[in-house]
């Protein structure tokens, strides 16, 4: 699967990991409900009238398990 748009993030700075939804079948996608970006990609997702959306391969998420 390969990353799709990012949704627009105010506080999003050069060099660091944003959020990035990946575009997948209905139901077949791991959310993070917990995400402070979560309403940012669900809107995008929305947008791009997607019937389905990851945070698998979001870059927070790796950062976050690296982290531990």
């Amino acid at each position: 699967m390969e990353p799709c748009l990012k949704p627009e993030i105010p506080e999003e700075k050069p060099g660091k990991p944003t959020p990035n939804p990946v575009l997948v079948k209905e139901g077949k996608g791991w959310r993070n409900f917990a995400c402070q970006h979560y309403d940012a990609c669900l809107n995008l997702a929305a947008k791009s009238m997607w019937t389905g959306f990851s945070c698998k391969f979001c870059e927070l998420q790796v950062t976050k398990k690296e982290s531990l």
